[in-house]
């Protein structure tokens, strides 16, 4: 049964530039080209090096860079070392950094977190993330996604069945493809987060989402204001609210 909540609070916008500020600038490494495939495989020293300096945010944090084989190359940094695993997936004009804070909510939760930088789509590129995690026994995962993170999410969940997704700002396309039937496929606990005035549509689209997904383990939040994506956790009830959830599903 879907639950509808209303958050009494403001969201504190502003508080999203501490947020983001805890990450630094930087950005992810860049795509290559061509294609490739094999078995996933831990980055050599070197290039765990290499890749962790292409996030300056990483920078004095304890993360692992593991780098998938094949074109283009991925590198997922992770960060903790608990049983169950969260991926964070980005909103489009951010990179990983912009999940630092958060993430090191979930590590002190005892989650395993895993981040990284899209280098194709970005549905494509959360399917070889979660198939890395299963081709390395990690088989309790579950997805966060902020913007386009959170329509790649629902629509990765449907073909990899994640123990629960939370979608933080959803609009109705990705990349011109719709979401809707995917989320109306969705069958892992999800909570739903959109503010009231989400400036890009998120608010009609995820309660469509919402009220289209078969799940019964679903949950809607809306809050006051025009917060997006990230900016959402900015707000400590939402960020509570979303660990809370995760605790009681990805499990």
């Amino acid at each position: 049964m879907s639950v509808s909540t209303y958050v009494p609070r403001a969201v504190v916008i502003a508080a999203a530039a501490a947020l983001l500020a805890a990450c630094g600038s930087g950005s992810g490494p860049g795509p290559g080209s061509g294609g490739g495939s094999g078995q996933p495989t831990r980055a050599t020293p070197s290039d765990a090096h290499s890749a962790l300096a292409s996030w300056p945010c990483l920078a004095g944090v304890d993360a692992t860079a593991v780098q998938l084989p094949g074109k283009p190359a991925l590198t997922v940094a992770t960060l903790g070392s608990g049983r169950r695993t969260v991926v964070l997936v980005n909103q489009s004009d951010q990179n990983l950094c912009s999940w630092l804070g958060y993430a090191k909510t979930l590590v002190g939760a005892g989650l395993r977190v895993v981040l990284y930088d899209y280098v194709t789509a970005p549905a494509d590129d959360l399917l070889r993330v979660s198939g890395y995690l299963r081709a390395h026994g990690t088989s309790v995962f579950a997805f966060v996604g902020a913007s386009q993170g959170a329509k790649a999410a629902i629509i990765a969940a449907v073909t990899v069945h994640p123990r629960a997704v939370v979608s933080l700002s959803a609009e109705n396309a990705l990349q011109g493809t719709a979401v809707a039937p995917y989320a109306a496929r969705l069958t892992a606990p999800t909570l739903f987060v959109t503010s009231a005035d989400d400036p890009y549509g998120a608010t009609a689209a995820t309660r469509g989402f919402d009220k289209a997904a078969p799940t019964k383990l679903k949950q809607l939040v809306v809050v006051p204001g025009a917060a997006h994506g990230t900016a959402l956790l900015a707000d400590p009830a939402i960020a509570r609210e979303v660990t809370t959830f995760l605790d009681r599903y990805d499990r």
